[in-house]
């Protein structure tokens, strides 16, 4: 086999298979926007190859089963028919369908109906693969050709990907056993990720310099505390048992202090403006052992170990809005202290960016600092999305909520045991305000290198840390994340500062953040728009990943309902447009709007709120087309007029 292969040559070259043992399809909107993301930045950089990993394989016979890289060989497949089947049906760039799924008959099905462009809804499809499919035809008209990459066409995109883009192909022995080698192989990882590099020369410049290494451990501690991204980074630091014992560490770095505004006997709150913290923080062995033990050690002790296991119990599972990666990006510019139009968040540069040859003691040991506040902050205050349904949410939910202590016992007399729970709000005013603005956020830039908006966010309240703890805070936070909000989108939306309904519009690239920033306006407007639709359930809400925008009357009607098109200065006019889920995109696409009303009135109520009025004025005039033109311009404008109100 040839080495390193182009995409192209991937696609149509050998026979790949995805062994039963290796899971479904799991990439999400993030991953697949990312690698598309990565192509783009390399056709913007003129480089003159980029090279996209590696594909692990075992030959059998005349396949060769995939051990490691399923998920970006079959997203590179999704890419590959997104392009063929939406941009270059004469063109094929995939000449045939050469990877197959071990037992999955469904997956084989789905993607040959992909690649005959036969994407009927109503036929049985693997649920995850079609997602998949769904999500990469949105990144690819969301990103191609967006301002971030004027000038680069969908014919510069296929080009560079299918030519310059190249995988290495790793073959393993023939007499490999491979069912022990995948197990051992995803048990330790391919490779060290940057943040595991940059952990370990930050620790070796702190060594080169003479610091103590106790300390460097304790560096290490905050680091691996924080890395666990998807934990709150206060279970790693040992609690007392009881009330009445002296503070252990936990106390003591996150300066634990009696609550005075929180309801509730015996109620603690945690400060977030952390100092000397080294001196608060207690490792296993202070004596001096290798770098390299201390770098590859988890310096948890067992009873903190046993601590987050019993804590586990009573905080959800959840998933957070950026990864690890991304977050010590945020850390590096707030230690920095760099504006947020200063900063740039590509993984790939993540190592350069931080300069460690130039680092000393006094700055490592200062991020360290700042990496544990930063994260604390993070834990609390930023919204996170729910894994598992409870008793309090259900799995999909985005929530906000606070580490706190309490001292209890569950009979009438004895000590009181300290208790940390997660189950009241971050903010006593404003947290379901201020939740719905930062999922209005977290769903309109989902890939990590468009996440300004959360470095902004943190950087304001990484400033403000004196202040998280009083009770107005829930105040101003909620003011600054309007006004960012209102700063986008003046950024995005407007002209001159003034709103222009012709940058709303389809054939003007309407940007998702219009819809969401919409949504918004219209969920604030709640209790007076109620009363014009009484149908619609304002206050039940929520944002989710909605990223396909539409035509509510299509752009080209399905002719058995012979039905007229639009003229184009109506048809894709806001007032015409929703966003939806890019699942439904097909379902929708060609259908008049009573027939999408009467087939699918059943999911309007999870709809984005401008769809659902859009829904209820269709039912209520019983139609929407050329006829109802004053009806639908007077929507538009009465929406645009609240858009107004808010942004001035």
């Amino acid at each position: 086999m040839n080495n390193p292969l182009s995409i192209f040559d991937l696609l149509n070259e050998n026979n790949y298979s995805i062994p039963l043992y290796q899971r479904n399809f799991a990439w999400t909107d993030v991953e697949i926007t990312q690698l598309i993301i990565d192509v783009l930045d390399s056709i913007k950089e003129n480089r003159p190859e980029y090279f996209i990993g590696t594909l692990v394989v075992s030959k059998n016979g005349d396949v060769y089963s995939i051990i490691d890289g399923q998920q970006r060989f079959t997203a590179i497949v999704l890419i590959a028919l997104a392009i063929q089947n939406e941009y270059s049906p004469t063109t094929k760039y995939v000449e045939k369908i050469n990877l197959c799924f071990s037992a999955r008959k469904r997956s084989d099905e789905t993607l040959n109906r992909l690649f005959a462009n036969d994407i009927n809804t109503s036929k049985s499809t693997d649920g995850e693969l079609r997602r998949g499919y769904d999500e990469t035809v949105s990144a690819i008209k969301e990103h191609i050709g967006s301002n971030d990459y004027l000038g680069i066409s969908i014919d510069d995109f296929d080009e560079y990907l299918f030519d310059k883009v190249k995988i290495f192909i790793s073959e393993m022995p023939q007499d490999l056993d491979v069912n022990l080698y995948f197990e051992r192989f995803n048990s330790r990882g391919e490779q060290l990720e940057y943040h595991e590099i940059i952990k370990a020369e930050l620790m070796q410049r702190l060594v080169s310099d003479g610091v103590a290494f106790a300390k460097v451990q304790k560096f290490a501690k905050i680091w691996d505390a924080c890395s666990e991204f998807d934990t709150p980074c206060i279970k790693f630091f040992k609690k007392k048992t009881k009330g009445s014992d002296a503070d252990e560490e936990r106390e003591k770095v996150f300066k634990c202090e009696w609550s005075e505004y929180e309801p509730g006997k015996n109620s603690w709150r945690y400060g977030y403006s952390f100092a000397n913290i080294y001196s608060k923080i207690v490792v296993n062995e202070e004596n001096k052992k290798s770098l390299i033990s201390a770098i590859e050690e988890k310096v948890e002790s067992s009873d903190v170990t046993d601590d987050i296991a019993a804590e586990n119990e009573d905080s959800s599972k959840y998933r957070c809005i950026v990864n690890f990666n991304t977050f010590l990006y945020y850390v590096l510019y707030l230690t920095d202290n760099i504006g947020s139009d200063s900063i740039q968040l590509d993984d790939k540069k993540l190592k350069s960016a931080f300069k460690v040859s130039s680092r000393d003691t006094r700055w490592i040991l200062n991020f360290g600092e700042n990496l544990l506040k930063t994260k604390f902050i993070f834990d609390n205050l930023i919204i996170r999305n729910s894994l598992e349904t409870t008793n309090r949410r259900k799995e999909g939910e985005w929530f906000l909520q606070k580490a706190y202590r309490e001292d209890k016992n569950e009979k009438a007399r004895g000590h009181l045991y300290v208790q940390m729970r997660f189950d009241k709000n971050s903010f006593s005013n404003n947290n379901h305000e201020i939740l719905m603005l930062q999922s209005m956020f977290a769903v309109t830039f989902t890939a990590y290198k468009d996440t300004k908006w959360l470095y902004t966010t943190l950087k304001y309240l990484f400033e403000n840390a004196e202040k998280l703890n009083e009770a107005d805070f829930g105040d101003k936070f909620y003011n600054f994340l309007e006004s960012l909000s209102k700063t986008f989108a003046i950024e995005r939306i407007c002209n001159c500062c003034e709103l222009d309904a012709q940058r709303l519009r389809y054939d003007n690239s309407v940007p998702v953040y219009a819809f969401n920033l919409t949504d918004y306006v219209l969920w604030k407007n709640r209790e007076k728009l109620g009363l014009a639709f009484p149908t619609i359930k304002f206050d039940d809400f929520r944002f989710t990943y909605r990223r396909s925008i539409e035509h509510w009357y299509p752009q080209n009607p399905s002719e058995d309902e012979g039905k007229a098109k639009l003229p184009d200065e109506l048809l894709h006019c806001f007032g015409n447009l929703c966003l939806i889920v890019a699942s439904q995109n097909s379902a929708f696409s060609n259908l008049y709007p009573l027939a999408k009303l009467a087939n699918w009135r059943s999911i309007f109520s999870t709809q984005s709120l401008k769809l659902q009025m859009m829904a209820a004025n269709t039912d209520s005039w019983d139609s929407w087309d050329e006829t109802k033109r004053t009806e639908i311009l007077a929507m538009e404008n009465d929406i645009l007029k609240l858009i107004k109100e808010y942004l001035y």
